[in-house]
């Protein structure tokens, strides 16, 4: 929060993948610096074009159906961190969970931990690396996770007060460019509310598509940097590849849908 500060931004969402940790803190920091925090999560969904990842703004992150299922989820993923492990010895590299632990700092463990231990010991001179070899979808030690049906992650959403947001939309477009609105207007039939127009990686035309999708299905308009620290270190917080900009006046818009 106070780095969102130093940035000159005057608004950050916390949506972290499939958990709501990290929220109440951010919260906190947020009276005390008197910053503007809207709490939120992403929720890794399947859909019959694949992969789906959707934001919840605004969710009640003490929501107890809420956290039991993202807990369920979490738990499915530290079954496949383990399967990792495994796959990673079969290859030479011994990892333990103690480490991933240690380098989540306690937190959910994710593949980003994984790529910063295969740095530190040397199996890869960078994270890019450590996901195109092993860590992406198609790499040596990559496993699927579980997924909520894009239905039932949006429903929850929902349940929990927030806004449902399709997360970059540029990733399902790359996927199937032909069928690209067909696939946004089964979200919209499944309930979604808004899509992300401003992103780290949405090129200008891009984002004009995604502004026209958000005009003619009445859908809000979101946008991030999708900010991950040192794991991303090209990408600044608010501020993407470095010329981001976006206007507080989304951010006024989604609360006036809200109400």
């Amino acid at each position: 929060m106070k780095l969102a500060q130093q940035e000159g931004l005057l608004a950050v969402a916390v949506t972290d993948h499939d958990t709501t940790a990290g929220n109440a803190e951010a919260m906190q920091a947020g009276r005390e610096l008197d910053f503007e925090v809207i709490p939120g999560v992403e929720i890794s969904a399947d859909s019959p074009f694949g992969s789906v990842h959707i934001v919840g703004l605004y969710v009640d992150y003490n929501d107890e159906k809420l956290e039991a299922t993202l807990r369920e989820l979490r738990e499915f993923r530290d079954q496949r961190n383990r399967l990792m492990i495994l796959r990673l010895a079969e290859l030479g590299i011994q990892i333990t969970m103690d480490e991933l632990m240690l380098e989540a700092g306690g937190d959910l463990v994710g593949r980003p931990h994984f790529a910063a231990l295969l740095v530190k010991k040397g199996a890869v001179t960078h994270y890019k690396e450590a996901f195109n070899k092993y860590l992406k979808a198609g790499g040596a030690a990559y496993l699927d996770k579980k997924r909520l049906p894009a239905d039932q992650a949006i429903q929850m959403i929902h349940d929990a007060g927030g806004t449902s947001v399709i997360a970059h939309p540029f990733v399902l477009r790359k996927k199937d460019q032909a069928n690209f609105e067909q696939n946004i207007k089964y979200l919209i039939d499944r309930g979604i509310q808004g899509i992300e127009v401003y992103y780290t990686e949405h090129t200008r035309g891009e984002e004009a598509l995604f502004a026209d999708l958000a005009r003619r299905y009445d859908l809000v308009i979101s946008g991030g940097s999708d900010f991950h620290g040192t794991v991303k270190p090209d990408i600044r917080l608010g501020r993407g590849f470095g010329d981001m900009k976006i206007s507080y006046d989304i951010l006024e818009n989604i609360k006036e849908a809200r109400a």
